[in-house]
């Protein structure tokens, strides 16, 4: 082929594509009639016979008039990545997911393709902001004088506005704890000062008796000596 040829042959070609309106595509180097959504090509169009087009099979959509020659595949929202469907595919739109209940999205682009698991907040903290399906659970720590087990703050319990003695001072993830007798640290002390005592008691009596018994033996000494 000589040189002009070939020069005319890709004009030609560049014309041609050049030409193709918005209900056409280009196929090595001619304008076909497009198909309709929810088709794609199955024939390409010839000089004597127009694009032929066919159905979409199950779980594949094409969503604009095209040359496609395969449909495209419809998304899965796959449990394990936290979705179900909210809208199901057809043969002229995508699937379209959402996250599971207590799920929320991180892929926000055009179809949510990954969601994860609220965030639970720990002891000592309180669900400031609860998640949706677009956001994740905001976590604050309880104030002072407060606790929690991780979902809202209560007040400590006073213990003493209850007639009862604080045995255990509150943190931020338990409650005060309250007794209605004495504070446990009493009992040993109560213990060793009767110990101390009941020694005490039986010393002074072991003295008492040794006192008594010298006194006796000093009676008895001096009755003998008025004898002699």
């Amino acid at each position: 082929m000589s040189l002009a040829a070939l020069l005319l042959l890709i004009m030609n070609i560049v014309f041609c594509m050049a030409t193709c309106n918005n209900a056409e595509y280009e196929i090595n180097g001619k304008c076909c009639p497009v198909c309709d959504p929810g088709k794609r090509v199955k024939n390409h169009c010839d000089e004597n016979t127009k694009t032929i087009c066919g159905s979409c099979p199950a779980m594949t959509f094409t969503n604009i008039p095209n040359g496609y020659i395969e449909c495209l595949q419809c998304f899965v929202c796959d449990p394990s990545n936290g979705l179900r469907v909210k809208q199901a595919c057809t043969s002229i739109s995508n699937t379209v997911c959402e996250p599971l209940p207590g799920y929320y999205c991180i892929d926000l682009l055009s179809n949510c393709k990954k969601a994860m698991k609220h965030s639970s907040c720990s002891p000592g903290q309180y669900i400031n902001q609860t998640g949706t399906e677009f956001s994740d659970t905001v976590c604050n720590g309880c104030p002072v004088g407060s606790y929690s087990e991780g979902t809202f703050c209560k007040f400590h319990s006073n213990c003493e506005s209850l007639g009862k003695i604080t045995v255990k001072e509150g943190t931020d993830k338990t409650d005060a704890e309250c007794n209605n007798g004495a504070p446990s640290y009493l009992l040993p002390l109560i213990l060793s000062v009767s110990a101390v005592c009941v020694l005490v008691f039986v010393i002074f009596i072991i003295l008492k008796t040794n006192n008594q018994s010298s006194r006796l033996i000093q009676v008895t000494t001096q009755g003998l000596n008025l004898y002699t």
